[in-house]
């Protein structure tokens, strides 16, 4: 089994990133093979909003930028498992995350039969990544829970409703600010490295 993981925190070694580690180690704990993507160390270009380009034809990427999503998206269609993690700015996911899930559209393969623009003229004749597993997590400060609640239907609809991937889990660090403050929630890291053994082992 095949894992990936994206990480959106602009932080090295941040909250977020410590989450991505442990529910990889986790995975690979279990004999998946792992792969980690730190996304705001790759060049990942702002989408143009065509719409359309991307879309048009088998090839899976962009007409317009050549740049690392080359590498990234071949990978995602070739997992089992991705993890898609950030912290919470602003109420929702970071503008790295946003910037990689809008550029993850040359997944479809899609027939305009009306007019561009309008949802209802696209035919998707293809989707290889519908049905793949998907876990979601979010980091953040507060002590509450539903300041993420946001963040968390922000990522429901991209990954779920858009990309069609299946959300086998969520994971959800409270009251963490500092970089390494998550690795002082034990509780919660090992039910993150649990969760992923867990998916791995349900295949």
């Amino acid at each position: 089994m095949k894992v990936l993981g994206f990480c959106g925190s602009p932080r090295k070694g941040g909250n977020s990133d410590v989450m991505t580690d442990t529910f990889l180690k986790g995975a690979e704990s279990v004999g998946a093979e792992i792969k980690k993507f730190f996304l705001a160390e790759l060049d990942i270009r702002q989408c143009q909003g065509c719409f359309r380009n991307c879309m048009l034809g088998p090839e899976n990427r962009c007409k317009i930028h050549r740049d690392d999503m080359d590498i990234i998206i071949p990978e995602m269609i070739s997992a089992d498992v991705m993890l898609f993690t950030s912290p919470l700015y602003c109420a929702i996911y970071s503008a790295i995350m946003a910037r990689f899930l809008e550029r993850c559209l040359p997944f479809w393969e899609v027939e305009i039969t009306g007019e561009p623009g309008i949802p209802e003229s696209y035919n998707i004749l293809s989707n290889p990544v519908k049905g793949k597993k998907a876990v979601i997590g979010i980091v953040h400060d507060f002590k509450i829970p539903q300041v993420a609640d946001l963040a968390f239907k922000a990522f429901e609809h991209n990954i779920a409703e858009i990309y069609m991937m299946n959300i086998v889990a969520k994971l959800h660090v409270t009251d963490v600010r500092d970089v390494g403050d998550i690795n002082q929630k034990k509780e919660e890291l090992d039910k993150i490295f649990e969760t992923a053994k867990r998916i791995v082992a349900e295949g």
